[in-house]
């Protein structure tokens, strides 16, 4: 959005087609397939299973950056709930975002804090959902992602009950990551690294320019200006300044919770014009 706003693909000389999908392990399929040149984000997970699979079709140009000071996930509970710590999870229902991974990092950090996991039932919810699974009592605690963390503390329904656990599981977690084709670089090595320098361009932009980002926030994401404000941006990393190896302690991370068969050099995915 911010390179779109930007004008930056324009400055560059791209034309660019967006499509929408609706999960991370679509977006990949289709990049793999060649239906799609350049997915701006997705998790982290199917693209590294990918490449244990059929390595050599997608490259990383861009990682996540999950700190303690950016937190772009949260455990939040409601404003009324008796919900103290996390040992009072024992036994509870928890929200998590759909897939396998989300449940079982929540459940690796837990286990990791001295909790029982063993009577916790951890309940998959699409995002569109998660907050009035909340607020009706069928779920206890919510492991929430950006923007729904804002839209709920914003609301004065729910409060944090414990700020990111990716961030205290892996410090500048790159849990998300931008994709391009390997096909699409070799066909296409000057029009990729032209496309690439655009996103760079809204990385430095947004690190940069916070509130002229949170304005596009509120013109393109259609939130409240209230929650574009305190909304925890998913911080993406500039082409050339990705942490290899802390993307490797996180591939490595993965394959120790068995979300990963096999591990993997993350050197071989790294985008290199």
């Amino acid at each position: 959005y911010v390179a779109q706003e930007n004008n930056y693909f324009t400055e560059q000389g791209v034309q660019i087609e967006t499509t929408q999908l609706q999960s991370s392990n679509q977006l990949i399929d289709a990049l793999v397939r060649g239906d799609i040149d350049i997915v701006v984000e997705s998790s982290a997970v199917p693209a590294l299973i990918a490449e244990t699979i059929d390595s050599g079709k997608i490259k990383i140009f861009s990682a996540s950056d999950i700190t303690p000071q950016t937190p772009f996930d949260s455990l939040i509970v409601k404003q009324d709930s008796s919900l103290s710590s996390l040992k009072d999870l024992e036994g509870k229902k928890i929200g998590a975002f759909p897939g396998s991974t989300a449940t079982n990092l929540l459940k690796k950090f837990l286990s990791d804090n001295n909790v029982d996991t063993s009577n916790i039932e951890f309940i998959q919810i699409v995002p569109a959902n998660q907050l009035s699974a909340l607020y009706a009592g069928s779920i206890d605690v919510l492991h929430a992602y950006e923007p729904t963390t804002a839209i709920a503390l914003q609301s004065g329904n729910a409060r944090k009950l414990y700020s990111s656990i990716y961030a205290e599981q892996l410090n500048h977690n790159p849990q998300g990551v931008a994709l391009i084709s390997a096909k699409f670089i070799r066909e296409n090595p000057e029009l990729a690294k032209k496309t690439i320098m655009a996103f760079d361009q809204a990385s430095d932009f947004i690190t940069q320019s916070d509130a002229e980002t949170r304005e596009i926030v509120i013109e393109y994401v259609k939130v409240e200006k209230s929650v574009a404000d305190n909304v925890v941006f998913l911080y993406m990393s500039r082409s050339d300044e990705i942490n290899e190896n802390v993307l490797q302690s996180y591939a490595d991370m993965l394959y120790d919770i068995g979300e990963m068969e096999n591990k993997i050099d993350v050197s071989t995915l790294l985008y290199n014009p």
